[in-house]
C-alpha cells in the first residue's frame, strides 16, 4: 500500500486541473461529493485513499469504460476508440476491462451501450461514457485484485486536462454504437428473447448490386421493428452499410421509419458515424430474417414476368415477326426526335428531379411547346397531340401554370388561348396504379390502366402518333422501386404498350433517391429506371441559387455525341427560362461573383491574411482589385453574402467563411 497516496498524488492531479475526491475501493467517501466540496481539496485529510477523478467540470472530463471480461472483444472495443476517438491514456484494473480518458466539447451526459450476457457468465458485457456526475478511480488498490491500478502506456499525470483528446457527441456516439454491434457477438442483449446471431461477410455471394438491394429489402421486410432495442436497431444499420456502403441509405430510413420511435435526424447520424463494416453484413440480415420466415432460396427463384391480365385494344396479338439482315434495304427513314437529341419518338423517356424542384412545371412548358410544334428552350420540338396525367396536381394549379405558360409564349389573352392538342388529366386524390405485384413477381394491371388505355386512343384519335406524360411514377407504379424485374414490367411492358399500340412517346416523371441526389446522377434504385428507358434527362435545383435550375441530359441512346448536355434556366413571372435579360443575366453572373468572393475570403481567411473592415487588408480596396470588378458592385454583394450568413465579420479576425447555401 502506498503511503499518504491522496495527500501525495491529489494534489498533483489538481495542478493539471483535474478535480479529485478521496475513494474507498471504488466509492466517494465525501457527502455530495458531486458538488466539489471544499473538503475534497484538504490533502492531509485522506491520506491513504483511493483517488478518483471526476467527470465533467471545467475541461468537460469524460471516460470510456470498458466492462468486458472477453479478451478478443475487449481488444476489438480498444481498436473501435482508436478508430472513432483517438489516442488517450489507459487505466487497467482487472484485465482485460479497461478505462480511456478524454474531454468534450460540450457538457455531456452519461451514455452506455445495451448488457450482453455471455453463456456461463452472471455479469454483462457493456461499455459506458462516464460523465458529470459521475468519477473514476485514478489511482488506489483495485477492491477485487488488491493489486494497484495500472496506466500501462502513459500515466493520466503526464496528460494536463486540457491537452487530453477532444472528442464530440457524435463521435461519442458513433463510437457506442459500434461498440453495441461488436458486444452482439458475444453475449446475449439483456430482455430480448430472439438474439440475433451474426453471419460473417463472406458467407453469401451477392454479386449484382440490384439483386442484393431487392433481396435485401425482401428480408428487412420480415424483420421486425416495432420495439425493438436501440442496439437491434443499430445492429441492423451496420449490417445494411456492410452489405451496401451508401447504397443502403434509403433502405435504412424505410426500415427505421416502421417504428413508431423513428426520428430521420437521428436515423442520418447513426448512419454518417458508420465507417468501415467487416464483419457484418447481407449475410447477417438474411440470418436474422429466417426466424422471421424469410426464404432466400425461394426469393432468388426465377419468377413469372408479365404481362397476365392487360387486354390491349387489338383484335390479334401474334408474336414480332424476325427480320433477316440479308433482307434490310435502304433507305431507312431518319430517326425522329420529341425534342430534339433529348427524347426520341415512340419510345419511353424519363425526366428525374427532386420534389419540389418544378420538373411538373418544366414538363408543362414542353407539352405547350410540342402541342404547337414550337421550339423548347433553343430545341426543335415534333407538333403532335399532348396527354398530360398529373397525379399531385388539382385543376385550380393547372389553370394557374397554364396561363404563365400562356404568357411566357406571348398568347394573347383576349384572342388567343392555350393549344387545342393539350389535353391535361388532374388525377390527384384517385387511384392512379397501373401495376401491382401481388404474387411472388406475376404482375397485374390496376384498373387505372384500362382507363389510361382508353383516354390515350381518344386524344390520338386520327393522328399518327401523341405525347403522354406520366406524372409520376410514384404515383403509377405499385412495385419496389429496388426490384429490377418490376421496374422493367412497369416501364417496358405498360408504358411500352403505349409506345407499340398507339404509337406514343411517353415521358415519366420521377424521383430520385437520396443517394441518387446527393451523387448528382439523379438515379433511383435499381439501375433498371436507367436501362429501361431510351432516355433520361435530369432537373435540379442550383446549390448556390434558388431560382437558377440545371436541366441535363443523362442519357439519350440515339443523340449525336458532342451535343451539350445540359441547359441553364432562370425561374421568372412563373416560369423557366433561358436568361436574356439583364434581370435573369444578372442572377447567374452575381451568383457566380458571390462564390468568387466566398473562395477569396476563405483562401485569405486560411492564409492568415483576412480581409478587414477598416485596418490592415481593406477588403473595400483589396477585393474589387482582385476580381477586377468595380468596388460598389463588389462592396453590395459582399453585404447580401453578410445578410445570408455566407460570409461571417468576426472583429477580431476580420472576413471568414460563414454558412453553405443549403444551410442558410
Amino acid at each position: 500500500m502506498m503511503a499518504n497516496r491522496y495527500t501525495k498524488y491529489a494534489p498533483r492531479l489538481a495542478q493539471l486541473g483535474y478535480d479529485t475526491t478521496p475513494v474507498s475501493g471504488k466509492r466517494p467517501i465525501l457527502t455530495g461529493w458531486t458538488d466539489r466540496p471544499s473538503a475534497a481539496r484538504d490533502y492531509a485529510a485522506h491520506g491513504d485513499h483511493n483517488i478518483g477523478v471526476l467527470c465533467g467540470g471545467f475541461h468537460n472530463i469524460v471516460a470510456i469504460d470498458v466492462d468486458v471480461m472477453h479478451v478478443f472483444c475487449s481488444n476489438q472495443i480498444k481498436k473501435l476508440i482508436d478508430e472513432f476517438l483517438g489516442t488517450a491514456p489507459r487505466r487497467v484494473g482487472l484485465q482485460p476491462k479497461f478505462l480511456m480518458v478524454f474531454r468534450t466539447d460540450e457538457p455531456m451526459r452519461k451514455m452506455k451501450t445495451g448488457s450482453y450476457f455471455e453463456e456461463g457468465q452472471e455479469k454483462p458485457f457493456e461499455v459506458e461514457l462516464l460523465a458529470e456526475g459521475q468519477q473514476f478511480v485514478a489511482s488506489g488498490i483495485h477492491p477485487d485484485t488488491n493489486k494497484p491500478y495500472a496506466w500501462p502506456e502513459d500515466n493520466l499525470m503526464a496528460y494536463r486536462a486540457d491537452h487530453l483528446t477532444l472528442v464530440t457527441q457524435e463521435q461519442v456516439r458513433g463510437f457506442l454504437d459500434a461498440c453495441a454491434v461488436v458486444l452482439s457477438r458475444y453475449g446475449e442483449l439483456k430482455g430480448r428473447k430472439s438474439q440475433r446471431s451474426i453471419v460473417p461477410t463472406g458467407g453469401l455471394n451477392l454479386t449484382e448490386l440490384d439483386g442484393e438491394i431487392a433481396e435485401i429489402e425482401t428480408a428487412l421486410g420480415f424483420l421486425p421493428n416495432d420495439d425493438e432495442h436501440y442496439d437491434t436497431w443499430i445492429q441492423t444499420l451496420h449490417a445494411l452499410k456492410g452489405a451496401l456502403g451508401d447504397d443502403g441509405y434509403d433502405l435504412a430510413h424505410r426500415w427505421s421509419e416502421r417504428s413508431e420511435k423513428y426520428d430521420p435526424q437521428e436515423t442520418d447520424r447513426a448512419w454518417d458515424s458508420i465507417k468501415n463494416v467487416n464483419h457484418i453484413g447481407a449475410g447477417s440480415i438474411f440470418h436474422w430474417a429466417k426466424d422471421h420466415g424469410f426464404d432466400l432460396r425461394e426469393a432468388r427463384e426465377p419468377q413469372f414476368v408479365g404481362p397476365s391480365d392487360i387486354v390491349f385494344e387489338i383484335e390479334d396479338q401474334q408474336l414480332s415477326p424476325l427480320i433477316r439482315a440479308s433482307e434490310i434495304r435502304g433507305p431507312i427513314p431518319k430517326r425522329e426526335w420529341l425534342l430534339d437529341q433529348w427524347f426520341p419518338t415512340k419510345a419511353v423517356s424519363a425526366l428525374f428531379g427532386q420534389g419540389g424542384v418544378g420538373k411538373t412545371l418544366l414538363i408543362h412548358q414542353l407539352a405547350n411547346c410540342v402541342a404547337t410544334g414550337a421550339p423548347f428552350m433553343g430545341l426543335e420540338t415534333k407538333k403532335m397531340p399532348v396527354l398530360m396525367v398529373l397525379c399531385e396536381d388539382d385543376a385550380d394549379e393547372i389553370s394557374r401554370r397554364q396561363l404563365s405558360i400562356n404568357a411566357w409564349r406571348q398568347v394573347n389573352e383576349i384572342t388567343e388561348t392555350g393549344p387545342e392538342d393539350l389535353y391535361i388529366w388532374p388525377r390527384v386524390g384517385e387511384e392512379n396504379i397501373l401495376v401491382t405485384f401481388p404474387s411472388q413477381g406475376e404482375d397485374k394491371a390496376g384498373e387505372f390502366f384500362g382507363q389510361l388505355c382508353e383516354q390515350v386512343e381518344a386524344v390520338k384519335g386520327e393522328e399518327e402518333e401523341l405525347l403522354v406524360i406520366i406524372d409520376t411514377t410514384a404515383d403509377t407504379f405499385g412495385g419496389n422501386e429496388n426490384i429490377r424485374r418490376e421496374v422493367n414490367t412497369y416501364i417496358k411492358t405498360y408504358l411500352g404498350s403505349f409506345s407499340k399500340n398507339y404509337n406514343a412517346t411517353v415521358i415519366m416523371l420521377a424521383h430520385p433517391s437520396m443517394s441518387g441526389m446527393s451523387s448528382g446522377t439523379g438515379m433511383s434504385g435499381s439501375t433498371a429506371w436507367e436501362n429501361s428507358v431510351r432516355a433520361r434527362a435530369y432537373f435540379s435545383r442550383a446549390d448556390d441559387a434558388d431560382d437558377v435550375r440545371y436541366l441535363s441530359r443523362k442519357k439519350s441512346n440515339y443523340s449525336q455525341s458532342g451535343d451539350s448536355t445540359n441547359i441553364t434556366l432562370v425561374w421568372d413571372e412563373g416560369v423557366y427560362q433561358i436568361p436574356q435579360l439583364p434581370n435573369q443575366l444578372d442572377k447567374i453572373e452575381n451568383r457566380a461573383l458571390k462564390n468568387r468572393i466566398i473562395n477569396l475570403i476563405k483562401q485569405a481567411e486560411k492564409e492568415g491574411n483576412p480581409f478587414r473592415q477598416r485596418t490592415g487588408r481593406k477588403i473595400a480596396e483589396a477585393l474589387p482589385a482582385l476580381l477586377a470588378e468595380k468596388k460598389q458592385k463588389v462592396m453590395k454583394l459582399v453585404s447580401e453574402l453578410e445578410i445570408s450568413g455566407e460570409i461571417i465579420v468576426d472583429r477580431r479576425v476580420g472576413y471568414i467563411g460563414g454558412k453553405t447555401i443549403g444551410e442558410v
